[in-house]
């Protein structure tokens, strides 16, 4: 199963959380850097992670292009980022870099 870290709160009334699990996402949530690199290091390095902005504001088709292409270790859209296993090394230093 892949893992998607929410970076705060979810936002009152957004269906972020439903869009991200129909996509196949374990949803997490995390408050502040140092949440999300506990978050992170809770998700086995075999599997694809998710790291979305809690504000993020889209279409569930862009969401879905942007955190499942299988063709690319690590992509990206404004406020929603992933990682699959063969990038995950360098997305767990950039977070403790930024949680530290």
């Amino acid at each position: 199963m892949s893992t998607a870290i929410l970076t705060g709160a979810p936002v009152a009334g957004s269906s972020l959380q439903d869009d991200l699990r129909s996509l196949g996402f374990d949803v997490r949530t995390a408050i502040d850097a140092a949440g999300v690199a506990t978050e992170l290091a809770a998700v086995p390095p075999r599997e694809r992670v998710a790291l979305v902005d809690h504000r993020f504001v889209g279409h569930g088709h862009a969401l879905r292009l942007a955190l499942t292409d299988p063709r690319f270790p690590a992509a990206a859209v404004s406020g929603a980022l992933t990682a699959q296993p063969e990038a995950r090394a360098a997305l767990d230093r950039a977070v403790m870099a930024a949680a530290a």
